[in-house]
């Protein structure tokens, strides 16, 4: 299995036990927790290079996509951005 399958797996995850968020939310989140275990290291720029030599994709877009993920809705680019409500992921992070 390539570390791209396993992120495939990994985002899967997170959607099926994270149901509230959206798709870009619980793809972004996939991408930071994958990034986070496996460069062990919860920093921006770690993550961000790790995911980016394993993707094949430019640092600098995937740090400012991990970036927008936890920025409210008016600090994001773009005209349909969401700020996520933490609290929707509570109760499955219980069961």
């Amino acid at each position: 299995m390539t570390r791209q399958d396993g992120l495939s797996q990994w985002v899967a995850t997170v959607s099926t036990h994270l149901p509230a968020l959206s798709k870009p939310q619980a793809t972004v989140l996939g991408l930071w927790s994958f990034g986070m275990v496996l460069s062990k290291s919860c920093g921006l720029t770690s993550v961000a290079v790790f995911l980016a030599t394993v993707l094949g994709c430019k640092e600098a877009t995937l740090r400012q996509r991990l970036r927008e993920w936890y920025r409210d809705a008016e600090d994001k680019k773009g005209a349909q951005r969401q700020t996520l409500d933490v609290s929707s992921c509570f109760g499955p992070l219980l069961t």
